[in-house]
């Protein structure tokens, strides 16, 4: 059993992943709290193709990040750490 818990964003960590070319979640709870920390110019910028793409661990994951308005781009087959990476890799 775990508990997700959110913490406060650092600014520089928040900006520099909005900066990154891949965004990884591997559950639904990652998804929510990280679009949580983001403002409505951060959160455009993962809806209009300039930032970074982001990938998911399974369907359910990819449910919940469309139903936070970003895209998709890429969902492990193997719903894994190593299927993750296999679908950034792709």
């Amino acid at each position: 059993l775990y508990e997700a818990r959110t913490e406060p964003a650092d600014p520089a960590a928040l900006a520099a992943a909005l900066a990154a070319d891949h965004l990884t979640f591997t559950a639904s709870s990652t998804v929510r709290a990280f679009t949580a920390l983001l403002g409505p110019g951060e959160r455009a910028s993962l809806t209009g193709g300039d930032g970074p793409r982001v990938i998911s661990i399974g369907p359910v994951t990819s449910a919940t990040a469309r139903e936070e308005g970003l895209t998709v781009h890429a969902e492990a087959a193997e719903h894994t750490i190593p299927g993750l990476v296999a679908a950034l890799l792709g």
